[in-house]
């Protein structure tokens, strides 16, 4: 009877949890609503702010947890100044955001709102700045628009964007861009590379080294969630990338050279740095790889 008693009491609380959990998203939506969308909806033409897609993911690289995302935008949203901006392009372009005389703790509710929402990738936002920017002939920022809207608004990676939980699961070959299909890739390429230097096919381990230096980049779209979950560490994780490359060159310069013992040498070398970038980032990244 008291255990029965006992896990009445915990469902209550939980529920109540969850209830108090969803009633703060809502409220913190309201918020959003009533308070940011006049500047920073995603249609406007032109444009008064930077959208939501590109503030949540600039600040949850910015920062390394919910705690200190909901801070960093309440200090910037209560006073904004330059030396605080996140988005310091956005700033340039757009200009500051004004002081808006906001109450603190609605500020907190919007914060904590705006890292819980999944927001759609801005395609009309995208679509607007490429224009603006062609007309004033800054093919460097048009790029950069372009190559986003080119990544995440065809019909696949819009949808793949907003209804994640209706892709069915595969146990495939991973479909082409994604982190999964370049570890693949990555995968049979050490294969190939390890049989090469076995049999001391220089040649072979050559061609390995070399798909493994320049292998395929993700979609713009997975990088985008490889970021929102590495937060801070994605310098990190992008110096290790770097690493492997230059590895992987050094291997094919050897086997050119037709040198075993430095082949062998700098294959243990990559190998170690494989392996200690996945003991790093794997648990971190499992969800993308799935």
């Amino acid at each position: 009877m008291k255990k029965t008693l006992l896990l009445f009491t915990m469902c209550l609380t939980w529920a109540g949890g969850a209830q108090a959990a969803d009633a703060d998203f809502t409220a913190g939506k309201k918020l959003f609503q009533q308070q940011c969308l006049v500047c920073h909806a995603a249609d406007l033409d032109p444009p008064k702010a930077p959208p939501m897609f590109g503030v949540q993911m600039k600040y949850k690289m910015a920062t390394a947890d919910r705690a200190s995302f909901i801070d960093k935008i309440t200090s910037f949203a209560m006073h904004p100044t330059e030396e605080k901006a996140i988005l310091k392009k956005p700033v340039q372009v757009l200009g500051l955001m004004p002081e808006m005389g906001f109450d603190e703790r609605d500020v907190r509710k919007i914060a904590a709102y705006i890292h819980d929402e999944t927001f759609p990738p801005p395609c009309k936002h995208w679509q607007v700045a490429m224009r603006i920017f062609k007309e004033r002939g800054d093919e460097k920022a048009f790029r950069h628009h372009k190559k986003r809207y080119d990544a995440m608004c065809s019909t696949t990676s819009a949808t793949e964007a907003r209804e994640p939980e209706t892709q069915a699961p595969t146990a495939a070959p991973a479909e082409a861009g994604t982190l999964k299909s370049v570890m693949q890739q990555l995968g049979r390429d050490y294969a190939a590379l390890d049989h090469a230097v076995l049999v001391g096919d220089f040649a072979a381990a050559a061609v390995a080294a070399e798909h493994i230096a320049n292998h395929e980049k993700p979609s713009m779209f997975q990088r985008m969630k490889i970021m929102a979950v590495l937060r801070t560490e994605m310098s990190a994780f992008k110096q290790a990338d770097d690493k492997v490359h230059q590895l992987a060159m050094a291997i094919k310069q050897a086997a050119e050279k037709k040198d075993m013992p430095l082949l062998i040498q700098r294959q243990s070398g990559m190998l170690s740095a494989c392996m200690a970038c996945h003991t790093a980032y794997r648990s971190k990244i499992k969800d993308i790889l799935k």
